[in-house]
């Protein structure tokens, strides 16, 4: 196909999809406009599966079409690659089309002109972006899942790791986000996809079942649809009953929670045709809907607890639905059965989408999006972007708290609280207020007492008793499940031992500096500066980090360094008086490239590893030994006797990284800290419990084989992940 026979081909479904939803003139043309500047863009650029790239915006954009979204939402589906993948900028989009398309099309960008340490942190700080500029403008988040599901439907092109590592991700994230703003169609479609390239063996068994069974679902749906529907004339109730086919994924997890075996010879007897299929009834009024639930129930014989009110207690991305399960009379098989008005329906298949309307002036009909009711979930995620500084903890406390499946409980005043499964009255209480967390002392639920670590259920009505001269436990780490109460436990347990931090964090400057240097350095004003930059708002709150093992003096130290770090040419005659004393070598010679062919070798006070910033220091008739920048003892070395040196990237090799951990102290945790370090590959050299800072807490040293400080982190992160740990510092 020529360029311009696919330009008329691609332009031809776009005004096809417009013209369908009655999209005037204006519209249409301004779509086009988009299109125009997104073709001449991508037209020299390909897919993995060798067609034009163009192919990937304008199948985005159609979804959105389809979702029937607004002009501006489709223009920045066609443009949302061309400021990441080509020589186009937020500027150009913003004189061409508007603010307000430039500005979504920035909250899809990724933030891969970055430089990110790792991938985990890349990917962070990407999320992290996304949402804050979701809530900003909730158009951001349908482009991002039309965008996220076209490339999963042509994701056979891309290598099996890669096909893994995308499926899982969407797994993670985007099904339960599409979840969130209620796009059931793009969620199932997600999450079969994913389903199909994490689980292919059981996806295949899935699938040819669902399609054995076809013609004897849609006969027992036809037959439920004509019983249904006659009863409920009888009863004067006008109603659609559609029937409702469960999706691959749904199929599996219910499969894996009874945990039978996914194996297609032995599928068919395991999985009776009622779990394969539903019955959705559509009404014209919630009046109708509770007069038609108690007609079902009258004729089909429900299940006990098989009955929830998403109507009276709707679902905080906005679904309401009644769901029943009844009895079948003629065969005594299960059916589920939902009940909802035809205005329900479309939110619940199209939700943000369908729920939320622009004017002329493009902006949200009723209000500002943050101060909608049904979306005030969004405001926790501005919240903990100001809270939270590090993208990895944020990214974990979104998809653990908000992404996650939720129960709905009831405060006393009516109002309809959204947590995660296994949250508790604890989790609750810090939901409602950080003063009701931190002084709640035990919990009524449906008005009887119950123990703090209870796990809440759906309607739960719940009721928190607190005492103003209580304060958290750090037990409470070992059951509460969302973020935000985790975060806030640690930040009071934080915050009442600030003071012993900063004395702490004074000694541990004069102990890194030496006494009389540190008094210099504490009164600088390049420390104060530092400090702000660190985002520490005083000294004080500098000293405290530092105290609590919050902020490396290593990274202090390197701050500091780069405003009066020696260059090269003031270490090069130093370097060449030294090379005439070469003598046989210690070590690996490939380390340190500046030292090839020198005696050198580890310090042992500091023990630094590869990615670490290294100085050396020369010493008479011993060679070059290797210190970390931040060593102490360096600090007592004359400036002359100094040079600067850098490790070289190679093959992997280990060097021993000492560590404290601050644990919550009970029973079992040195074994959780060790298989955690041994499932990571780490061999440990040495391991010790030393003194107790306090009654509750143990102080745990590890000598660790690492081969680079990325390694470090990594494993610190993972510490730092489970919930009993406080700190993780290294030595």
């Amino acid at each position: 196909m020529s360029v311009q026979d696919l330009k008329e081909d691609l332009t031809g479904n776009l005004v096809k999809a417009l013209n369908s939803r009655r999209r005037n003139q204006d519209e249409i043309s301004f779509v086009l406009e988009a299109f125009d500047f997104a073709f001449k863009n991508h037209i020299q650029q390909k897919r993995k599966s060798g067609e034009p790239y163009i192919v990937h915006p304008v199948a985005v954009a159609l979804s959105l079409i389809e979702l029937n979204c607004d002009k501006e939402s489709v223009c920045a589906a066609l443009l949302h690659d061309v400021v990441e993948d080509t020589g186009a900028s937020h500027e150009d989009l913003r004189d061409i089309f508007g603010e307000t398309v430039a500005d979504i099309v920035d909250g899809v960008t990724k933030l891969s002109k970055l430089n990110f340490k790792s991938s985990e942190e890349e990917q962070a700080s990407n999320f992290r972006k996304m949402l804050l500029a979701i809530a900003k403008d909730v158009r951001v988040v349908l482009v991002k899942l039309a965008d996220r599901l076209h490339n999963m439907q042509t994701l056979n092109y891309l290598k099996k790791e890669k096909q893994q590592r995308i499926s899982r991700e969407t797994l993670d994230v985007f099904a339960p986000l599409a979840n969130r703003f209620g796009l059931r169609n793009i969620q199932i479609e997600l999450e079969d996809l994913c389903l199909k390239y994490l689980h292919s063996d059981e996806y295949s068994a899935i699938k040819d079942l669902v399609k054995s069974k076809r013609h004897e679902r849609e006969a027992q749906i036809q037959k439920l649809k004509i019983v249904i529907k006659q009863v409920l004339d009888d009863s004067s109730i006008k109603a659609e009953i559609q029937g409702r086919a469960k999706h691959f994924f749904s199929i599996f997890a219910k499969l894996k929670q009874k945990e039978i075996q996914i194996i297609e010879d032995k599928l068919d007897e395991e999985l009776p045709i009622y779990d394969l299929l539903g019955i959705r009834v559509l009404v014209d009024s919630v009046k109708d809907c509770y007069a038609a639930l108690g007609v079902i129930h009258e004729t089909f014989r429900p299940m006990p607890g098989r009955f929830k009110d998403y109507i009276a207690l709707p679902k905080s991305n906005m679904y309401q639905s009644l769901h029943t399960t009844v009895i079948i009379p003629w065969d005594k098989r299960p059916l589920e059965v939902q009940i909802r008005t035809y205005e329900m329906h479309e939110v619940a298949e199209h939700g943000i989408a369908a729920h939320w309307h622009y004017k002329e002036s493009h902006v949200p009909s009723s209000a500002k999006l943050g101060d909608a009711e049904e979306l005030k979930w969004l405001k926790q995620l501005v919240s903990w972007h100001t809270d939270v500084s590090e993208a990895k903890e944020y990214y974990s406390g979104v998809k653990n708290d908000v992404l996650a499946q939720e129960v709905y409980i009831l405060s006393p005043k009516g109002d309809v609280i959204a947590l995660p499964q296994g949250s508790t009255p604890v989790d609750f209480a810090y939901k409602i207020h950080t003063r009701i967390g931190d002084t709640c002392t035990g919990a009524k639920v449906n008005e009887k007492m119950v123990s703090i670590n209870y796990k809440l259920q759906n309607g739960d009505m719940v009721e928190i008793i607190t005492n103003k001269n209580n304060h958290p436990n750090l037990s409470w780490l070992n059951f509460v499940k969302t973020h935000q109460a985790k975060y806030r436990i640690k930040s009071w347990y934080k915050k009442q031992n600030k003071e012993r931090h900063i004395v702490l964090g004074e000694q541990m400057f004069a102990d890194h500096f030496g006494k009389a240097k540190a008094d210099e350095i504490l009164k600088s004003e390049e420390l104060l500066k530092i400090s702000q930059k660190l985002n520490h708002k005083s000294l004080q709150d500098l000293l405290a980090a530092v105290g609590s093992g919050d902020q490396s003096l290593a990274q202090i130290e390197h701050k500091l360094n780069a405003v009066k770090a020696p260059t090269k040419e003031d270490n090069i005659e130093q370097l060449q008086k030294f090379k005439t004393r070469k003598a046989p070598a210690k070590g690996d010679m490939a380390d340190i490239p500046e030292l090839d062919g020198l005696l050198y070798s580890i310090a042992k006070c500091c023990m630094p590893i590869p990615g670490e910033a290294v100085i050396g220091v020369i010493s008479k008739g011993k060679g070059i030994t290797i210190h970390r920048a931040d060593c102490y003892n360096v600090k007592q070395v004359e400036p002359e006797r100094l040079m600067n040196i850098n490790w070289k990237n190679k093959e992997r090799k280990t060097y021993p990284a000492k560590i404290n951990i601050e644990v919550v102290d009970r029973i079992g945790m040195v074994k959780d800290i060790l298989t955690l370090i041994a499932d990571g590959g780490f061999n440990i050299r040495d391991f010790k419990v030393t003194e107790r800072p306090t009654k509750t807490t143990a102080l745990l040293k590890v000598t660790i084989d690492i081969g680079s400080v990325e390694e470090l982190k990594f494993l610190t992160n993972k510490m730092l992940n489970l919930s009993d740990v406080l700190q993780v510092e290294r030595l």
